[in-house]
């Protein structure tokens, strides 16, 4: 019985060639679109969950009530981490601070540049980077211990032993020496923390310095709970800590007229999960927005809808004109149950041969894939038994969904109407068929207002004026194997005499995300006439103003004329003016690092994403941050020659580093791969549903036309023109995508404001692109629609009524 089905089915394909390949080549494409999608989306799910005690890890944030805001942080003063072991020994089992820095290492010929991680002792204790060498409970014992991963390993040492080795680590031109006690194998892909190079806390350069000080916050702290200690226990015993170690900030904030949180607390202590830490935005540049996993699943599942609708309509209209097959094969004795066996058969059959393709398709597109969306699929995913799982049950409910409808119909075909030629295709027929062509339309119009928006968001984050100059300023990260104060002073003096290049300075911080990858923020906390303030910090060289084309607004610049600025001087924005509450700043001293007299104050320029509002900053001189990027205005006349230039004269000074200069706009757009990536898809998605949308229309549109083909010939021969015929063919299939189009767009405004209310500046989603949305659609039904309407109302009469 098997046999002679699949014959059956086999012989049925072949012969209706044109529309099983509509079939395969739809459901191909939207499987390998969707298994791509899931991927992508699976990996985002998949981050940090093979840490084995990842369910008692977690990170801490500050959250602190202000009159005007809450803002939330995570990055920690030095002495948190030590001082809650010693408050809590019980409740924290393990917890490190974690810091990361780059440096380089230079060992007998061979160079390394990369990450460089500062930890305390506990961090392999906590965190599951297996070793491959040496022991993860006393690999950081001592403070000139390092740890380093087996890619760094086989960089430095070759195929030698790595333990008990000396070598020299160059942080930021100081040479420092340690000795390897482990190696750890390479973390995955998967990782919110990087395990290039571990050495201790104690080595980080403010350490000895900021030990004490509890208004200056650098880096993330992790805990992880001992057994049995619920996180959300642990924040309510953290409440006494909190209030005695920032005792003078809850009083201020009571004192100015704040409101407490849900808790009654104006500051306290938060607890982030390490499965969610990949997903929180709070200080985490690289941080990804929870729906956008959630987004790749959700147009992986329209995509598989829209493939699947056309099946379906497909395989009713084909249902239809095999009408007398099935009467033939119930007069001859078969059975209901036998004819939905044969057509979920032949239906199981394509969806097989289609996930095959789809599964070669997913094979040779995935290269392309990860480098179209900076990701980092592979092979290894499709191999899990997870994996193959979700493949198997989504076939299974795809192939049935699509399958079992149209055999259902079909096996309720009566034989004598059918052998009688009385079988209808109106009624219940068309009404699930127009069903599946509004929902597909609907899908298709979502789409493409969706692609609308995102696209002029990008538009608007890349051409908004940032308050500082963009086009003709480049961005240098200094590197490992030189200080940052020495490199600026051999730039000025080696290119005071070229031509294009008008201005140079340095910070400790950058503009966007330069090619090294890095963006950090820095905040120190301070108190004036009894009240709290915050500013980020910014630690900057002379001529800082003048390079990035910032504007003064009061007082004047930072200027070599005056010895004390180098010291005692700063510089406040706009919004710093603000916060403080005061007309006339110039003067008034800052309470940070010995205390700041403001001598200026600059425009408010967007020195972070416009995902954030701008926020008050202070830029002066901190020697002890150092110099990490230097910035050069530069001519606008040949910028090819000129940063060839300006890399020559780097690597006189840093040979055995990488020259990774930008300019500040392509810095600018880097912050927004997430968004571009986003957009990516949402035009891909587009085009694949709109494409699938009209294949699908096409085929439902030729199988009626055909069906319609006496009708057209009577009414050409009792005088319709062509325009008639093609209007009359084409409204009802338009009157379907009109009908997607009102579905659409409520829907479709809704998911943007959402998207959008994740930037501080953004764009107004106007009725305008939903209509635009909505007349694409048209005029691609249309197009699709009138091809086959044209054609049939162009046919000789005579030929369409031969028959009659």
């Amino acid at each position: 019985m098997f046999t002679n089905y699949l014959k059956i089915a086999l012989r049925t394909i072949w012969k209706q060639k044109a529309h099983s390949s509509i079939n395969v080549i739809g459901l191909s494409v939207a499987f390998a679109s969707a298994i791509l999608l899931f991927l992508a989306a699976q990996f985002e799910l998949s981050y940090d969950q093979f840490h084995q005690n990842r369910e008692r890890i977690h990170r801490l944030s500050l959250k602190e009530v202000h009159t005007d805001r809450v803002e939330y942080g995570t990055n920690m003063p030095i002495p948190m981490m030590p001082m809650l072991r010693a408050n809590y020994p019980g409740q924290i089992q393990y917890a490190t601070r974690f810091e990361e820095s780059d440096g380089q290492i230079v060992r007998n010929g061979r160079i390394w540049n990369g990450d460089v991680d500062y930890v305390d002792a506990d961090f392999l204790r906590m965190f599951s980077f297996p070793m491959a060498k040496g022991d993860a409970r006393t690999a950081l014992n001592n403070l000139n211990d390092l740890v380093l991963n087996e890619q760094v390993a086989q960089a430095v040492f070759g195929e030698n032993e790595p333990v008990g080795q000396l070598l020299s680590l160059n942080l930021n031109g100081v040479k420092k020496a340690f000795v390897v006690r482990g190696v750890m194998r390479n973390a995955p892909a998967s990782s919110t923390l990087e395990n290039e190079v571990l050495i201790r806390f104690e080595n980080f350069p403010e350490y000895q310095s900021s030990r004490d000080q509890w208004n200056w916050r650098t880096h993330d702290v992790y805990v992880q709970l001992a057994n049995g200690v619920r996180a959300e226990t642990f924040e309510k015993q953290m409440v006494p800590f909190v209030k005695k170690q920032y005792a003078e900030d809850i009083a201020q904030a009571r004192r100015q007229g704040a409101q407490p949180d849900e808790r009654g607390e104006f500051v306290s202590l938060r607890l982030t999960n390490l499965s969610d830490v990949h997903f929180d935005r709070v200080n985490d540049h690289r941080a990804v927005d929870r729906t956008y996993p959630r987004v790749l699943l959700g147009v992986s599942l329209l995509i598989m809808l829209i493939a699947g609708i056309n099946f379906v309509n497909l395989s009713i209209a084909r249902s239809l004109n095999r009408a007398k097959e099935v009467g033939m094969r119930k007069a001859l004795g078969a059975l209901r149950q036998q004819i939905i066996g044969q057509f979920s058969g032949e239906a199981l059959l394509i969806c097989s041969i289609a996930l095959i393709t789809g599964l070669l398709l997913v094979v040779v597109l995935l290269p392309r894939y990860n480098a179209i969306f900076n990701g980092h699929l592979s092979f290894a995913q499709l191999q899990q038994p997870g994996i193959w799982l979700g493949l198997l049950v989504s076939f299974t409910l795809i192939s049935l969904l699509t399958g079992v409808y149209p055999a259902w119909l079909a096996s309720r075909f009566n034989a004598v109407e059918v052998l009688k030629g009385k079988v209808g295709r109106g009624g219940r027929v068309g009404g699930v068929r127009n069903t599946l062509i509004v929902l597909q339309f609907a899908v298709s119009v979502l789409l493409i207002g969706c692609t609308l928006v995102v696209w002029r968001q990008m538009n608007y984050l890349r051409d908004k004026p940032l308050g500082y100059d963009q086009t003709q300023v480049i961005s240098i990260p200094v590197g490992y194997e030189t200080n940052g104060y020495r490199l600026l002073t051999y730039l000025r003096n080696q290119l005071a005499d070229q031509p294009q290049i008008l201005d140079i300075t340095g910070s400790d911080i950058n503009l966007g995300r330069g090619k090294d990858g890095a963006s950090s923020k820095s905040k120190y906390s301070f108190t004036l006439d009894e009240k709290k303030y915050q500013t980020n910090a910014l630690n900057i060289d002379y001529d800082y103003v003048e390079t990035l084309g910032l504007k003064l607004v009061a007082g004047r610049t930072l200027s070599r004329q005056f010895p004390s600025d180098s010291a005692k001087s700063c510089l406040i924005n706009e919004s710093m003016v603000r916060h403080m509450g005061v007309k006339d700043p110039i003067g008034m001293i800052i309470p940070i690092e010995g205390g700041k007299t403001v001598v200026g104050v600059v425009n408010d320029y967007h020195f972070a994403s416009l995902h954030d509002q701008i926020e008050p900053i202070t830029l002066f001189f901190n020697k002890p941050f150092g110099l990490s990027y230097i910035f050069v205005r530069v001519a606008a006349t040949n910028p090819a020659s000129t940063m060839a230039l300006l890399e020559r004269t780097y690597r006189t000074m840093a040979p055995n580093s990488q020259f990774q200069g930008s300019f500040l706009n392509e810095n600018v757009n880097n912050q927004y791969k997430r968004e571009q990536r986003l957009a990516t898809v949402f035009v891909t998605a587009a085009w694949l549903a709109i494409l699938l949308s009209c294949v699908g229309l096409f085929a439902i549109a030729l199988i009626s036309i055909q069906a319609r083909t006496k009708e057209i010939g009577v009414r050409k021969v009792l005088g319709a023109s062509v325009p008639n015929i093609v209007a009359l063919l084409s409204k009802d299939f338009l009157k379907l995508v009109v009908i997607g189009i009102v579905i659409a767009t409520p829907l479709a405004w809704w998911a943007m404001n959402q998207w959008l209310a994740d930037f501080a500046y953004r764009i107004d989603v106007s009725w305008w692109v939903f209509a635009l949305a909505g007349l694409l659609a048209i005029g691609i039904a249309l197009l699709t629609v009138s091809f086959q309407s044209i054609k049939a109302a162009l046919m000789n009469p005579v030929k369409s009524l031969r028959s009659e």
